[in-house]
């Protein structure tokens, strides 16, 4: 007799998350795949034949949360929503379940006709299913290239947007991550050597380097390339940094600076969504407020929550698992929510 597996996958435009439960809610299996959707949507279809290998033997219900619709290979969302539908099922067979916003879990028929539901809709699934396990707080999640912003009470979420534009309005989406995000998006003039500095707007290094060079970055998170394609090593980052300033690391008298520059940038992000944080905060003010971590960026997590004097916990104090699957389940977080409420049919 094979046993029933609940198989979550979060299908995104960088990386494909998946996450397996079994009939009684524990977490055992749970990883992080490159997925370079801007290189072409092959990158799913062969992706997911390697990925099936690796689950758990029995019998699998898959449910599926898309965000990789926005990649700019597709003419629009809802052009990227069919045809990512199209290999799921053409990969997965018919027992798909896809996250809508409104709907919960629909069938793939059901899917195709509310794409603008299906759309970008990770975040609701990671803060429904959080909110349903924890009653009151705020969840956030910081990825490689994002950060969920989404507050909740009452066991159900707060959300004022609905797609990303409203929730980039609304401060629930900010779009900027630990890894992928090019360190111009977050300056334009930085402090060097005890002077102002103009830096090239150029995409000659991302927050990787930053959390890499500060010793916050966990190398198994980062699948993608560095922005030269060299070495993901501290050196191969100062070196990026030191790009950013039309200047070469040459020699170990810049080490200093460079250190003292990564740590400018880690101090202006942590300010950006520190801000973002307290403006949800503002417009759901909650007596028992506390924030449930998830993502790549944690660490970062833990420091805002420092910052405000906010309670912190991880989403895999949420998780039924090993404690060597507690990171991943953190990573993972949308794969494994929806894995869970496929398996409580929600």
């Amino acid at each position: 007799m094979y046993d029933s597996n609940y198989i979550g996958w979060d299908i995104g435009g960088a990386h494909l998350k998946i996450a397996a439960v079994n009939e009684t809610g524990k977490l055992i299996f749970v990883e992080q795949y490159a997925l370079p959707i801007w290189q072409g949507i092959s990158q799913l279809e062969d992706l997911i034949p390697k990925v099936l290998k690796m689950l758990p033997s029995g019998s699998n219900s898959h449910a599926v949360t898309i965000t990789a619709e926005l990649s700019d290979i597709f003419k629009d969302r809802e052009e990227g929503v069919h045809l990512l539908i199209n290999v799921l099922k053409n990969k997965l067979g018919a027992d798909v379940n896809l996250y809508a916003v409104d709907n919960g879990l629909l069938d793939l028929d059901n899917a195709k006709n509310s794409p603008s539901q299906i759309a970008s809709a990770n975040w609701h699934a990671s803060a429904s299913y959080t909110a349903l396990l924890t009653g009151s707080g705020v969840f956030i999640d910081i990825g490689s290239t994002t950060t969920d912003i989404i507050s909740f009470s009452d066991n159900k979420i707060n959300n004022r947007g609905v797609d990303d534009q409203s929730r980039l309005r609304f401060d629930e989406l900010v779009y900027t991550g630990v890894i992928r995000t090019p360190l111009m998006a977050l300056a334009n003039k930085v402090p060097f050597n005890g002077e102002w500095q103009n830096i090239a707007a150029e995409n000659f290094a991302t927050t990787a380097d930053i959390n890499r060079i500060l010793s916050y970055l966990n190398e198994g998170d980062d699948l993608m390339e560095t922005a030269d394609g060299n070495n993901k090593d501290v050196e191969g980052s100062l070196r990026r940094l030191a790009r950013m300033l039309g200047m070469d690391f040459i020699n170990s008298d810049d080490t200093k600076s460079l250190y003292e520059l990564a740590e400018y940038f880690e101090k202006l992000q942590l300010q950006l969504l520190t801000k973002s944080v307290l403006t949800v905060l503002s417009n759901f003010p909650d007596n028992d407020t506390k924030i449930i971590g998830a993502g790549v960026g944690s660490f970062l997590i833990k420091k805002i929550a420092q910052k405000i004097n906010v309670p912190f916990r991880p989403f895999s104090d949420l998780c039924d698992s090993d404690e060597k699957l507690h990171h991943k389940c953190n990573v993972c977080a949308p794969a494994v929510a929806v894995a869970q409420l496929n398996r409580q049919n929600l």
